[in-house]
């Protein structure tokens, strides 16, 4: 007989909604993508990852969004100051957890992520470590993993003056996930493709309708 699996730690997904938008010319918060808001479907996928626990969204001061649609708990926090960057809004929103062993990192405009990456990050996440995916050649912080024990130094950066997501990148403590490594949960790539402007929002259109389709069949 197996084993009995372990357990999956408490995870917490932390998804940045406080943004200017500026390249979309609206809230991207409160976009519409095939009939269900880019928050509301990147939550949806983030919470199907086993051992969620808590959601915590990361808005602007006075950013007002619809109520928002999960199966986990949501908390609201603010950055303290707008449009600081996005280190900012990961320290304010690893700061709004209160019982996860690791955290997802995400942006709000990432629809297809998949749940079985974000469960590969998350279960690399270990000892300190911050897990980020490299896509293209490029690491990508806004879809990575950050255990616990790195928390305050997440937070150390942005307080030091860091604004860049990439600065946890950067840091000694960053594992960089290649492809090789990632693929076979998103062979695609789909968990990389943000919704920044109204072109990418009509590419974006067509692949969730194509997606929303088989996913009812």
């Amino acid at each position: 007989m197996d084993p009995t699996p372990e357990p999956p730690v408490p995870i917490a997904v932390v998804v940045l909604a406080g943004g200017r938008s500026s390249r979309m010319g609206r809230d991207k918060a409160a976009v519409m993508l095939h009939g269900r808001r880019l928050l509301d479907r990147t939550l949806a996928a983030a919470v199907a990852v086993p051992g969620v626990v808590e959601v915590v969204v990361v808005l602007a001061p006075a950013q007002v969004i619809p109520p928002v649609r999960c199966a986990a708990p949501v908390t609201l926090v603010r950055d303290t100051t707008a449009y600081q960057g996005p280190l900012a809004g990961i320290a304010a929103g690893l700061a709004g957890t209160s019982r996860a062993e690791v955290a997802l990192v995400l942006g709000c405009d990432t629809p297809f992520v998949q749940p079985g990456l974000l469960a590969l990050l998350a279960a690399r996440a270990t000892a300190g470590a911050i897990v980020v995916p490299v896509h293209e050649g490029r690491p990508q912080p806004l879809c990575s993993a950050i255990h616990f024990e790195a928390f305050e130094a997440v937070r150390a950066l942005a307080a030091g003056g860091a604004r860049a997501a990439s600065a946890i990148a950067d840091d000694p403590r960053a594992l960089l996930v290649q492809p090789g490594e990632w693929a076979a949960a998103d062979p695609e790539g789909l968990s990389f493709l943000g919704v920044n402007t109204p072109e990418e929002l009509a590419r974006a259109e067509a692949l969730a309708a194509r997606l929303d389709g088989v996913a009812g069949r």
